[in-house]
């Protein structure tokens, strides 16, 4: 049996190479893959300006030089096709999600103890149970951790910015501010919980903010931009006088010129930054499962933000979007059905 596998073989190039599936071992399974999301942090690698890798001495690190050929996709939807002799978690005809490299090929062969879960019965779009994103999101929902009256801004309504408001929403805040240059967003932002919108564009987010917090600014503000610029917003508007938070969940892989006005804030500010990547977790697969569930019971929109699903045989269109992200692109994924 043979599958098909999606592989950059330079900057903006993708081939499809076919592969022979090994054999089943009794505690592997074999997964048919029905979608993968498309993710900022394959941008770099895509363009050849960068990629996430490893150093030499085995820790996560950057590669300077991407290492073509190289296989991307890790938010993967999958069907379970077949199990070893050995498995007991996941049964032919199950629907399963999770953080699975390599994944834009037809099939994948992983161990049953890989990081993936079982999705539960739904009536709700399998292809958008994309669990790796809502991980994320549930991993900085829940480092947010606000008190009551609280005020969080959200710098940044894509898919991740929004799915954070859609988290936050209820959470019993004074305001939760999102902060976009698109105003198409930002009335998604208020139509997922947002109770203030501001577009820097048409407003000083600095003096608006000034006097919708009584001068003390917001007690967090979750930065998802990817912009160094977004972060020099986060620190204009971090709390007053110091101990304020700032969670930077981003992936900064763009070589721009340090704004000397973050300096000055930084020190004015004093806020606590906060880095909220997936590895931030002590327990990846339980705030996995949150994520899932959070889908299922509806508690993040994911369906509502795909804007676009790309067959697998135009991958190379898929990534085009996900680095230009025109206006009307949220989130895509690429479909294999």
């Amino acid at each position: 049996m043979k599958r098909t596998v999606a592989v950059l073989t330079g900057p903006k190039t993708f081939d499809f190479v076919e592969q022979e599936i090994p054999l089943l071992r009794a505690n592997e399974v074999l997964l048919k893959v029905i979608s993968v999301g498309l993710c900022h942090s394959d941008v770099p690698a895509y363009l050849g300006t960068s990629a996430a890798g490893f150093h030499a001495r085995g820790y996560g690190a950057m590669i300077k030089n991407v290492p073509y050929p190289m296989p991307l996709g890790h938010e993967p939807v999958c069907k379970v096709d077949a199990v070893g002799k050995a498995v007991t978690r996941y049964k032919p005809g199950e629907f399963v999600t999770g953080f699975l490299l390599e994944s834009f090929a037809t099939h994948l062969l992983v161990p049953e103890d890989a990081q993936m879960m079982k999705i539960p019965q739904t009536s709700k779009p399998i292809d958008a149970c994309i669990g790796e994103p809502m991980m994320c999101v549930s991993n900085i929902a829940r480092a947010v951790t606000p008190k009551l009256g609280d005020k969080i801004a959200v710098i940044g309504c894509g898919f991740m910015g929004l799915m954070v408001i859609s988290a936050l929403k209820g959470r019993n805040l004074g305001e939760l501010v999102a902060i976009d240059f698109d105003d198409n967003r930002l009335q998604l932002a208020s139509k997922y919980g947002a109770t203030r919108i501001m577009n820097p564009a048409k407003v000083d987010i600095e003096d608006v903010s000034y006097d919708l917090t009584g001068g003390k600014f917001y007690d967090c503000v979750v930065e998802i931009t990817g912009s160094l610029k977004g972060l020099a917003s986060a620190l204009k508007i971090s709390k007053l006088p110091g101990h304020g938070r700032i969670l930077a969940p981003s992936v900064y892989a763009k070589e721009v010129l340090w704004d000397v006005e973050m300096g000055y804030n930084l020190m004015y500010r004093s806020p606590e930054i906060h880095v909220v990547h997936p590895w931030y977790t002590d327990d990846y697969m339980g705030v996995f499962r949150i994520g899932v569930e959070a889908y299922i019971k509806g508690v993040f929109p994911t369906n509502e933000l795909i804007t676009h699903r790309i067959p697998f045989s135009e991958i190379g269109k898929g990534f085009e979007l996900l680095s230009r992200n025109p206006p009307e692109y949220i989130k895509g994924i690429i479909t294999f059905e």
